[in-house]
């Protein structure tokens, strides 16, 4: 999956966590299959159903690096507190949705209940 840093990350990030960021980057690149899209469908789709609704199109989606305190080498020893944000808008069955949330979440997707960890903007055809 393709993964960048974020335009502003000198002002977020230190040199360490720098080095981080590019080992989670090249860890995406090598072992991770599924798309940013891909991903992003699982996030719409966990924060739609309490919603009562469905991703039908993901319309755009992002992948940054950044931080995460609740991951630990999440990405391999060393990445430490490291992790990807995913940003995407998506068409729903009965409107349209922005999400955030962060990939080692959407990985649990089906086990544990995440979308308080998310970002989770709504909005519904009357």
């Amino acid at each position: 999956m393709k993964v960048r840093m974020a335009d502003d990350y000198k002002k977020l990030f230190t040199l360490e966590d720098v080095a981080r960021a590019k080992m989670v980057i090249k860890y995406e690149k090598e072992n991770d299959e599924e798309t940013v899209k891909g991903w992003a469908e699982y996030a719409v789709n966990e924060a739609a159903k309490g919603l009562h609704d469905y991703c039908v199109e993901i319309l755009k989606a992002e992948a940054k690096t950044a931080k995460n305190y609740r991951a630990w080498n999440a990405y391999g020893d060393g990445t430490e507190d490291m992790d990807v944000w995913i940003d995407a808008t998506a068409k729903t069955a009965d409107g349209f949705i922005e999400v955030g949330a962060y990939l080692s979440d959407i990985w649990q997707t089906g086990a544990v209940e995440y979308v308080h960890h998310m970002y989770v903007k709504y909005y519904k055809a009357v």
